[in-house]
């Protein structure tokens, strides 16, 4: 089993955001649910806020409301504090988000420079919540077109990973 911790691929962040909104009125701060859902995605991944498929939050009133949405198979939670009386929105959020791309480069990094030879990498899916017992695939090519298959386990929440080559072929 080869063993690499990967601290530096999944950022915990607790992210708070303001953000105001307003009906058609000039004068008007009335919050509008509604858009506020629409928006959620590019608040909680603003790289891709296409990985968000599903989004729950309950009504929101002057309080504290902790709200799901789905990030691949995986639901995370967040806080949303508000609207106050101007309808601004506090969104918290608290998960680590390990990315494909950056997993690839680093394997990629690892074993160009163990094995002496340039390998291509492709982890998927895109992304995975910085969670324990979260895994994902990694197929490694190397220039003999042989492929070798790694899974990626996620240790802890601070993005330490465990990776295990499941099998190989050689055409070489």
């Amino acid at each position: 089993m080869l063993r690499k911790k990967y601290k530096k691929l999944c950022f915990l962040f607790t992210a708070l955001l303001t953000i105001s909104f307003s009906c058609s009125s000039d004068t008007s701060t009335e919050f509008n649910q509604e858009t506020f859902e629409e928006l959620i995605p590019a608040l909680l991944i603003p790289e891709d806020p296409g990985l968000i498929t599903a989004i729950e939050c309950p009504t929101l009133i002057e309080t504290q409301s902790t709200c799901t949405a789905n990030i691949g198979d995986t639901q995370v939670s967040f806080i949303v504090e508000g609207p106050d009386s101007s309808g601004d929105i506090n969104v918290l959020t608290e998960f680590g988000l390990i990315w494909a791309e950056e997993v690839s480069q680093e394997l990629k990094g690892q074993l160009d420079s163990d094995l002496g030879i340039s390998n291509q990498v492709v982890c998927d899916p895109k992304v995975t919540i910085a969670e324990e017992g979260q895994s994902f695939s990694c197929i490694v090519t190397d220039p003999s077109e042989g492929t070798h298959v790694f899974t990626v386990k996620v240790k802890d929440s601070l993005g330490n990973l465990d990776l295990q080559l499941i099998h190989g072929t050689s055409n070489g």
